[in-house]
């Protein structure tokens, strides 16, 4: 690409090289963790689904980094989903651009580098981790494919990164976005009724930041469905080359219908028709793109996890409703889904556990199951606790008898004992509510 054009384009995301501010948005929760990596020299990895919000969130940072006086013209932006660089992605696109940079822009001191979607780029550790062992240069790159960034930075980055996983918004967040903010267990009283109006919307359309933002019904419709056109097209069908796409998009649609309800491979084998490698593999991209997760069951028995198969939940109920079945027949599943979700952005292990009874969700802290997890969300009018619902909780996992026991309700608020247990009962709206 000729030097000329690669520097209008770069000029054309670099703004605040002679503006000196940038539009950064709305500060989403996770930039404080982002914020304390400035000064260390390991490369920051942001990996998270298409549209969660990645790029401002590097935005955030830039905006931090302006308002410390850092010269605007030290921090580099390369968009790589820049239709102008995709027929030449390659180590060499990078090091033109970067050399470019450097020749018409800042010829000398500390470069502060974000790049965005790198994985498009074959090769980009490489480069990456050169650079940063060479120069006085801090990098933060995003993605959109765990398994492909995870492969890459294990192989070239090992003890060079530091990763963090963004998500569509938090219900937090979600409220944040809507001008109300509830910090405190008295906002939560006072607010309570605009709080659960407003869980309802984020169950309903999911917590995607733009989608969050825009006003018309018709058009957070539209956004989500071109949002699953693109994670379908874009992050699954091209970067795996798929043919069969009739049968990926319909096992990702069932999938996304009957989330929070056990499958396995061989079940959808069987439902579409389709050998067990190409299920195994078109269940593997869709998790890969973020889409959607498996949870896996909790047992000591790694043969008996495996022949369990899994539950699989979507990484944001709205774009789960656009492409799915009716959602009022589903609230339960959708509580549960965000409940997940929840518990994904602040634990690594998460199961569930199915002996007798089945536990919705335990969660693993080292070698502890540190938390039970029950949701059951009924009709606000209905107060009494159906035993099934509890029976989880008679029976602590042997070892692990200390584990908090939680019931996630609608709007039933209370603590219980059951066969000698004790069951704090809260509502799902104010359990998103709390740190962890």
């Amino acid at each position: 690409m000729q030097t000329t054009k690669l520097y209008e384009i770069l000029s054309s995301y670099n703004r605040y090289w002679t503006t000196g501010n940038i539009d950064a948005g709305i500060e989403r929760d996770i930039l404080p963790d982002c914020l304390k990596q400035l000064d260390s020299r390991e490369i920051i990895v942001l990996k998270g689904v298409r549209r969660c919000g990645k790029s401002t969130l590097m935005a955030q940072v830039i905006r931090e980094l302006l308002a410390r006086k850092v010269q605007p013209t030290s921090i580099l932006r390369i968009n790589l989903e820049e239709p102008l660089f995709s027929s030449e992605y390659s180590v060499e696109l990078l090091e033109q651009i970067y050399r470019t940079y450097r020749e018409r822009v800042q010829p000398e001191g500390k470069c502060w580098l974000f790049m965005d979607e790198v994985q498009n780029v074959p090769g980009w550790e490489s480069w990456v981790r050169g650079r940063s062992e060479t120069e006085d240069i801090k990098i933060f790159v995003t993605g959109s494919s765990s398994q492909m960034l995870s492969r890459e930075i294990g192989t070239k980055l090992t003890g060079r990164h530091v990763s963090f996983e963004v998500y569509p918004l938090s219900f937090q967040e979600f409220l944040r976005f809507s001008n109300l903010e509830v910090g405190t267990e008295l906002d939560y009283t006072a607010r309570k009724a605009v709080v659960r109006k407003s869980f309802s919307d984020y169950l309903k359309y999911g917590g995607f930041p733009e989608v969050a933002l825009r006003e018309s019904t018709d058009d957070k419709e539209l956004l989500l469905k071109n949002y699953f056109e693109d994670l379908l097209y874009r992050d699954i069908v091209t970067r795996y080359e798929i043919r069969d796409v009739s049968n990926l998009r319909n096992l990702a649609v069932y999938l996304l219908t009957n989330v929070a309800k056990p499958t396995s491979i061989t079940k959808l084998k069987n439902n579409f028709n389709i050998s067990q490698d190409k299920t195994e593999n078109y269940v593997s991209a869709i998790m890969e793109s973020y889409l959607l997760f498996q949870l896996q069951m909790f047992s000591y028995s790694l043969k008996s996890t495996m022949r369990a198969g899994f539950k699989p939940y979507a990484i944001d109920t709205g774009l789960r409703n656009r492409v799915a079945f009716e959602f009022s027949e589903d609230m339960g599943w959708l509580v549960e889904n965000a409940i997940f979700c929840h518990l994904k952005r602040h634990h690594e292990e998460i199961y569930y556990h199915s002996n007798g009874s089945d536990t919705d969700f335990v969660v693993k802290e080292g070698m502890k199951i540190t938390k039970r997890i029950q949701v059951w969300y009924e009709d606000v009018s209905v107060t009494s606790i159906p035993e099934r619902e509890l029976a989880c909780f008679h029976k602590p996992l042997e070892g692990h008898e200390a584990a908090e026991s939680i019931l996630v309700t609608n709007d039933y608020e209370d603590v219980i004992d059951t066969a000698g247990r004790r069951v704090q009962c809260i509502p799902a709206a104010k359990y998103l509510l709390k740190g962890k």
